[in-house]
């Protein structure tokens, strides 16, 4: 495991691709999660290592785009995961994510993100949202295209937290059986 970046628990480590990309069969990790776009520490870890609470993957569409542009050598953000029990989970960066392992990655660059950093980002998407619904709403007594868009969102939403109270369910019922995160 690497660890670059500010706030560096351990030296970097040399990984057993440098110099030599075919030394002993290992697979270098993709070049296209771009450190410096952090702004936390930076691990890269095996890929199984990290869990992906929304288990029912959105957007097919999106992944097979992210799969196309990695595969072209585009470069993106690090996964950012938290760390709030042991496990990796993935707090940004799910279609990347889903992109990467059908490509059959065997490592991945992640930003580990403090928990407090993740509840600000979800509380800076729930703004977001929430000004665009109200926007939308107040502009949909004159305006069509705002009826339309404002009906999309408000399925998206409700699809997004479905795909959520899924996820849950699932992960809750896989820990009550004993069988621990997946």
């Amino acid at each position: 495991m690497e660890m670059r970046g500010r706030a560096a628990a351990e030296p970097l480590l040399e990984p057993p691709w440098a110099g030599n990309r075919a030394t002993a069969g290992v697979v270098a990790p993709p070049d296209c999660f771009d450190a410096a776009q952090a702004t936390g520490p930076v691990l890269e870890l095996p890929i199984g290592a990290i869990v992906d609470p929304l288990v029912g993957t959105h957007l097919p569409d999106r992944i097979t785009a992210y799969r196309s542009a990695l595969a072209r050598g585009d470069r993106f953000p690090p996964i950012a995961v938290v760390r709030p029990v042991g496990r990796y989970l993935v707090a940004d960066g799910h279609k990347r994510l889903a992109a990467c392992r059908q490509l059959g990655e065997q490592t991945i660059v992640v930003e580990v993100w403090t928990l407090r950093r993740w509840l600000r980002d979800q509380r800076r998407q729930f703004r977001r949202k929430t000004r665009q619904q109200i926007t939308l709403l107040l502009r949909s007594p004159i305006d069509a295209s705002a009826r339309r868009q404002a009906g999309r969102l408000l399925w998206d939403t409700v699809g997004h937290w479905t795909r959520i109270a899924r996820s849950l369910r699932h992960h809750l019922s896989r820990l009550l059986r004993g069988g621990g995160p997946s």
